[in-house]
């Protein structure tokens, strides 16, 4: 295992003493890039790991706009977007944008940046999942205003990710009545099938979310009369 790997492994299991060990061998390494593009900064946001982010930030590792977008350093997202604009549409080594990034982190002040500058609401992740930024929300369990704000902005409620999943879809799946609730009264299509041929009410009640599937149930018989 290399270097680089025995810290992202470190930060991971947010073993403070083995990320600082790590670092005191080689300072360079907060900065390094994986093969699979990702640096120890963005595995620690990804891994929810607040603590190792500090310790790599104490070493000077310095975000770039993916990082400080999932991080909400809307300080750090201005500064960058300031010296190049096309920033807010640029995709992460891993196909996301900043604002797939902020959607599914909760970064609401990230969020209304990357929007007042002109991000693209519905660009498309650059990966197999192949979603939007409300996709990309609402699988890091955004609260209705956040998800909101997306819908304000132009982005579609019935695009399709790979899969045919909506995220009406995604969540039925969770049992999320209240994002369920706004994504109907947005125009979201209770009936859509995915790609297996399930509606969301169907994903609801697999996952044990019955009442919320009879509601939904209810909504696609009142569309279809």
């Amino acid at each position: 295992m290399s270097a680089l790997e025995e810290l992202l492994a470190a930060i991971k299991r947010k073993d403070a003493s083995a990320v600082t060990r790590a670092l005191d061998a080689d300072g360079e390494l907060a900065t390094a890039r994986a093969a699979s593009g990702q640096t120890p900064a963005i595995v620690a946001i990804y891994w929810r790991a607040p603590e190792m982010l500090a310790l790599l930030r104490a070493r000077r590792a310095v975000l770039d706009v993916f990082e400080a977008a999932a991080a909400g350093d809307a300080d750090r997202v201005r500064t960058l977007l300031d010296a190049n604009g096309s920033l807010r549409d640029a995709h992460a080594p891993d196909g996301w944008t900043p604002l797939h990034l902020a959607g599914h982190f909760r970064q609401s002040a990230v969020i209304d940046l990357l929007l007042a500058r002109g991000a693209d609401v519905n660009a498309v992740s650059h990966n197999a999942d192949a979603n939007a930024p409300l996709h990309a929300a609402v699988a890091g369990g955004a609260d209705v205003a956040l998800l909101r704000r997306l819908i304000k902005a132009g982005a579609r409620v019935n695009h399709r990710q790979s899969g045919g999943y909506t995220a009406l879809h995604e969540a039925a799946a969770v049992g999320n009545a209240d994002v369920v609730r706004m994504l109907l009264e947005a125009g979201a299509q209770p009936d859509a099938r995915n790609g297996q041929g399930h509606t969301p009410a169907e994903l609801a009640r697999d996952g044990g979310h019955v009442a919320l599937a009879d509601d939904l149930d209810t909504a696609a018989r009142r569309r279809a009369s």
